[in-house]
């Protein structure tokens, strides 16, 4: 008994060393967060808002739920919600369930389909509208703002930086999560956040400032907006002061070093928003992260929901189901060539490995020349070697897929070196 006793105090112990920045009834905690100002509340938006179902009988939910107010007005935001037993059409069981926050991107809405997709593969999912919109497309009672430019960029030439859409944005992205969190079916130690495009920009930002994520996945979007090829020239119309604010407040770079969750960046090699050079930089800023490039991956919603790779990934860190990609570990260059160490990983193994260089700086992202090649995978499995080409490269990486058809990319390489 004695031993037993010992044992589950173990696991206490440990329980509580891994989870020690939540506090019930699950508050954010914003003490590692080291900004001189922060806007959000982050105490308040750690608080179940106040909602109402629309709909709470079809296989995926219609709800409303309170946000912040926008110039000086309440506002409430329209999302859809469903998990695996909703989506089955069986009453509810009292198995705890995995949460995803999914967060659309610009010209996007709270998209039935991605809560569905989730919800058949084993989630809880709750997918907003950030436009002010409902389900039909028309505004509800109280909307927020429009993901308009004007509202997303110029906003703050007025100076209230709470009346920029961003601010608000992030705060409907928290409050879904705490939501979230206040169903009894929802794991609260078990919740992440994935977003597309803008909706990834979003998902570095609500990653950064809310502890209480486990997991986090931007799809395309990253920080540095100054160095974006499209979104840089939004800034670049704003007066100076008002550019070093948004870039200050609204950026990602600003945040993403104090993140806690483990992120997982997927982009394309050509993305016409999120251009190589920003986001390397942006994923440099987070301590814990996996990055994956998927060469010549198309922008859109359904293209940035569709990767099996982000369901591998919160397989991983949310259901205790564990099947980690192929990456390295180190690439070295010594005599010309790159040898690329790979991670061990039990049942796995690499089927294929392409090297994508290019030396185009003259193009811009979208419009970037890529040459690939196959790369040599060594007899042992483990390790993978590449000549350096000829004329070099200004970047590269290696695109791997394991014997299961999962991509694992290593990070973006540089001015021909290793890392």
């Amino acid at each position: 008994m004695d031993k037993v006793k010992k044992i589950i105090a173990i696991l206490l112990f440990l329980t509580g060393g891994v989870h020690a920045q939540f506090k019930q009834p699950w508050l954010i905690d914003a003490r590692h967060i080291k900004v001189d100002t922060l806007l959000w509340d982050l105490n308040e938006l750690s608080k179940a808002p106040q909602s109402r179902w629309l709909d709470d009988t079809s296989a995926v939910r219609s709800l409303i739920y309170k946000s912040v107010d926008f110039e000086g007005k309440p506002t409430e935001v329209f999302a859809y919600y469903s998990n695996p037993d909703i989506i089955a059409g069986r009453p509810a069981t009292n198995q705890k369930f995995p949460g995803l926050v999914l967060i659309h991107g610009g010209g996007g809405k709270a998209f039935h389909e991605w809560v569905e997709k989730w919800a058949n593969e084993g989630y809880a999912a709750i997918a907003m509208d950030l436009s002010g919109n409902g389900a039909d497309g028309q505004k509800v009672t109280q909307p927020g703002p429009e993901q308009s430019n004007e509202n997303k960029f110029q906003k703050i030439e007025k100076g209230n930086l709470k009346d920029v859409w961003t601010y608000h944005a992030v705060a409907s992205g928290i409050l879904a999560h705490s939501l979230l969190q206040s169903f009894p079916e929802i794991d609260p130690l078990r919740t992440g956040v994935t977003g597309i495009s803008w909706g990834g920009y979003l998902t570095c930002l609500v990653a950064s400032l809310d502890s209480r994520f486990i997991a986090a996945a931007p799809v395309y979007g990253c920080g540095f907006y100054d160095e974006s090829d499209v979104f840089k020239q939004n800034l670049n119309a704003l007066s100076p002061k008002a550019k070093t604010r948004w870039m200050k407040f609204f950026d990602p770079s600003a945040y993403l070093p104090y993140s806690k969750p483990s992120m997982f960046f997927i982009n394309g090699n050509k993305d016409k928003h999120y251009n190589v050079g920003p986001y390397i930089k942006t994923y440099q800023l987070s301590k814990n992260k996996q990055v994956c490039i998927i060469p010549d991956m198309p922008h859109s919603h359904k293209d940035g929901w569709a990767p099996v790779e982000i369901r591998t990934f919160f397989d991983g860190a949310l259901n205790g189901n564990p099947r980690p990609f192929v990456t390295a570990s180190t690439i070295s260059l010594e005599n010309n060539q790159l040898t690329v160490i790979l991670k061990p990983i039990a049942g796995k193994q690499v089927a294929s490995a392409e090297f994508y260089y290019t030396n185009d700086m003259t193009s811009d992202n979208e419009h970037r020349v890529w040459n690939h090649i196959p790369a040599t995978i060594n007899d042992d499995a483990q390790t993978i070697v590449q000549p350096i080409p000829k004329e070099g490269y200004k970047y590269a990486f290696f695109y791997l897929k394991d014997t299961d058809g999962v991509s694992g990319t290593t990070v973006f390489l540089k001015d021909g070196k290793g890392y």
